[in-house]
């Protein structure tokens, strides 16, 4: 009798031995470097840089003999979005314990304007002479425009920004790859690399700026 106990506690031990390696295979196997994830980090890595800007009409003209003055200035906050195009993320894994990351510099993901900037005090309209006329929406439309084309300029030439847009998703990267290898119980070193855009990425990204200006 004592050594049927003996062997059906055995067997138990054995048996919940195996479920706890069972266990731990599932959540290394679950624990893996993903491609994925890491686009996913990319995406929340991004930057919202703030810049005072003034949207600016000057439709003066001269009739006859007099002339017509009919200016306006908005003055608003933009928002600038930094970030990294995920497409041109990869990753790879090298002799086992060196992780091969592959990042592109950040660049401008998007201009909007910032609609709680927007008051009656940031609105200034000069009107003088006979036919100067109203300002219409199709004017205010055109200044913010060409308002948000420049404030993109601006921020295109702001490497300081860029620069900490780019260094908030290698920050993010790297401890998302050391968790994984503390779960795993893996030391990765991590390898970074700059990506190398063709000339044909070039040319179409130069052309996607252009018709977003």
């Amino acid at each position: 009798m004592k050594k049927k106990i003996i062997s059906i506690l055995c067997v138990g031990m054995l048996l919940l031995s195996l479920n706890g390696c069972k266990s731990m295979e599932k959540e290394e196997k679950s624990a893996q470097i993903n491609l994925q994830q890491m686009q996913e980090i990319c995406q929340l890595a991004t930057l919202e840089c703030y810049y005072h800007n003034v949207a600016k009409s000057d439709t003066s003209k001269r009739v006859l003999w007099w002339n017509t003055n009919k200016k306006l200035w908005i003055e608003y906050t933009g928002i600038v979005k930094m970030g990294i195009d995920v497409s041109k993320v990869s990753m790879e894994v090298e002799d086992d314990d060196t992780v091969v990351i592959t990042l592109p510099n950040a660049q401008i993901l998007g201009c909007k304007v910032d609609e709680d900037s927007l008051t009656e005090d940031s609105y200034y309209i000069e009107k003088q002479g006979l036919g100067a006329g109203d300002i219409t929406a199709d004017i205010q439309t055109n200044a913010f425009q060409e308002a948000q084309k420049n404030m993109r300029e601006v921020a295109e030439n702001d490497t300081t920004q860029l620069f900490q847009a780019r260094q908030r998703a290698k920050s993010l990267l790297e401890s998302y790859v050391k968790n994984i290898g503390n779960v795993i119980g893996k030391d990765y070193k991590i390898e970074w690399r700059d990506y190398q855009e063709t000339i044909t990425e070039k040319a179409v990204d130069t052309k996607a700026s252009q018709e977003e200006k």
